[in-house]
């Protein structure tokens, strides 16, 4: 009885060097991942994922500066393999050469899907109890095979996240257009290229924001009100910003109160978000030469800043 309970003890022994072996292979392999190794050591390259909404978008995360950028691009057809369709959505985008992860949610539609991942990007913080729902639905997907995202990468991914809000993240739109007699797609496009991480040269980084301000709310008075706040807040040293012109915005009220960037200078731009109380993306355009560096449209659901 006793050499049978030494033979067990060394079997329960050799059964633990084992799996210890294996979980030590596996983080190995796991950090030979080029996306672990990314966003584990922070590094100054950023990671891609097609997400497979109608219409779709990319998604590009810079670890190192904590940026995000995402491109909606409309096309034509979109290919009913989730690979095929995800390397072809990153090619439009001119992404090429780096590894394809994919995810397509449950809700189809774009606007839906990033409405409700702005509303839970802000209330998990609150409401730790959502944590959960987002592990369940990565499974699920994982599972229905919706996804081909690494549980490594998903949980630095999710890491990450924790350390994001909707300010860090620049919206394009992309628009790809083929013509019926040649194969060739035309891109049309407002969005600057790479909007990952800052990219104010150095030569204006200490130079006011300039800004253009118009009234879509439909209420007189909230746009000087808004100038004379940036003026005031400008003077006191809290923000380095210079209001050249405001106006109405030309068409319909809009209801939400957004930032448009024309200079790249997102930290900067993120900082008079913040300042205003938003807590929108800031959406990306290109001017050929502009005058302003972003443009600020007063929405209803417009309040005074504090």
């Amino acid at each position: 009885m006793e050499s049978s309970g030494k033979v067990y003890r060394l079997i329960g022994k050799l059964l633990l060097i084992a799996l210890l072996a294996l979980t030590g292979w596996a983080v190995f392999v796991q950090f030979q991942n080029p996306i672990v190794a990314a966003l584990a050591t922070k590094q100054d390259t950023p990671v891609y994922a097609a997400i497979l909404t109608q219409p779709s978008m990319t998604f590009a995360y810079n670890p190192s500066t904590r940026k995000v950028a995402l491109n909606t691009i409309k096309r034509k057809k979109n290919p009913k393999n989730l690979m095929e369709n995800a390397t072809d959505l990153l090619a439009q985008d001119g992404i090429k050469n780096v590894p394809v992860r994919y995810y397509k949610p449950k809700q189809g539609k774009r606007d839906d899907y990033w409405e409700n991942f702005k509303t839970n990007l802000t209330l998990w913080r609150y409401n730790p109890l959502l944590v959960p729902s987002f592990l369940w639905d990565y499974l699920s997907a994982l599972h229905d095979k919706r996804t081909n995202i690494r549980p490594a990468e998903f949980m630095l991914f999710a890491m990450a996240a924790t350390r994001l809000e909707v300010t860090d993240f620049n919206v394009r739109h992309t628009s790809i257009i083929t013509k019926k007699k040649k194969s060739a797609a035309k891109k049309v496009s407002d969005p600057i290229a790479e909007p990952v991480e800052d990219r104010a040269p150095l030569a204006v980084e200490d130079r006011p924001l300039r800004l253009e301000v118009l009234n879509g709310s439909g209420k007189k008075g909230v746009a000087a009100e808004l100038t004379h706040f940036l003026r005031e807040q400008n003077q006191k040293g809290l923000l380095q910003v210079d209001v050249l012109q405001i106006d109405n915005f030309p068409g319909e009220r809009q209801k939400e109160t957004y930032i448009v960037d024309y200079s790249g200078r997102l930290n900067q731009i993120k900082q008079l978000s913040k300042a205003m109380g938003l807590n929108n993306e800031i959406v990306s355009e290109k001017q050929a030469q502009p005058i302003f560096d972003a443009r600020v449209v007063i929405g209803e659901d417009y309040r005074k800043p504090i």
